[in-house]
């Protein structure tokens, strides 16, 4: 671990602001690039990316909070003085951020797919680039293992999995996915928002799985509370993607097909049994 990365006196430069810094910097430009590259306005852009920043914090804190409650109802001025108490949750404060894109974008009359693409195309690196800073900080440890690239959390006791590590993989991993399907996405002119969900499925399986690795005093019914809201991003994922996709009119065809087979046959057998009458 490397909280630190070099002090000039009394000052010192923590891994993982810098890292949280590199990482919206990475964030912002890529998303200003996809966005740019769909002829949406710098203004707008601007706009989206700063409510983005503010509520992501916003939520992330008071999501923390929420889940760690007991910690701060003695003493709630903790709560804003994260520089004391320090502690965000990423999972809630992506849901807040969402909610601000999407009504920012309705609000300047954008495609909600435009936004979705422009996270795929905006997130995977910057996460990536972020969760640097949580493996040199051990912001958050995996559980207890004995493999030969365990690393040692401060604080923890024993040997542990480097799950930023994992999810850095997995990102990149996710990266590479989408942009092996981009040539097609822009070949079979793929709706907007798309590729956007296609990276939300993927990226919230791939975190539900991961966070059985996490250490994690809170569970709900057996799973920790990110992996709730990685199910229902998955689920909405999913769903919003076979919708899209054309799974409502694929139901409406199959069942009408199914419907004029049994009516057919059963035409057929009826008339071979009226012929077959004396």
């Amino acid at each position: 671990m490397l909280p630190i990365l070099f002090s000039i006196g009394s000052l010192h430069l923590f891994s993982l602001g810098v890292f949280l810094v590199l990482a919206w910097g990475v964030f912002s430009f890529l998303f200003w690039k996809s966005l740019r590259a769909q002829a949406v306005s710098d203004e707008h852009i601007f706009d989206l990316t700063f409510y983005a920043t503010l509520f992501m914090v916003v939520g992330a804190r008071a999501s923390f909070v929420f889940l760690d409650s007991a910690s701060f109802i003695s003493d709630p001025l903790r709560i804003v003085a994260i520089w004391v108490a320090p502690g965000l949750s990423f999972w809630g404060g992506l849901i807040v951020a969402l909610a601000a894109l999407f009504i920012a974008a309705k609000r300047y009359k954008l495609r909600l797919g435009m936004i979705l693409d422009g996270l795929a195309a905006s997130l995977p690196l910057s996460l990536a680039v972020g969760l640097i800073g949580g493996l040199l900080d051990g912001a958050s440890a995996g559980v207890s293992s004995s493999l030969p690239w365990a690393v040692h959390y401060v604080g923890e006791v024993g040997a542990r999995h480097p799950i930023q590590l994992y999810e850095m993989i997995a990102l990149l991993c996710i990266m590479l996915i989408l942009k092996l399907l981009a040539p097609r996405a822009k070949k079979d002119h793929w709706p907007f928002g798309h590729m956007g969900l296609i990276f939300f499925l993927a990226f919230s399986f791939a975190m539900f799985l991961l966070e059985f690795l996490k250490e994690s005093g809170i569970y709900f019914f057996h799973l920790h509370p990110n992996q709730w809201v990685q199910i229902a991003f998955f689920a909405e994922s999913a769903g919003a993607l076979y919708v899209r996709g054309g799974g409502k009119y694929t139901i409406r065809h199959g069942v009408s097909s199914i419907v004029m087979f049994v009516r057919q046959k059963g035409a057929g057998i009826y008339g071979k049994l009226i012929h077959r009458q004396p």
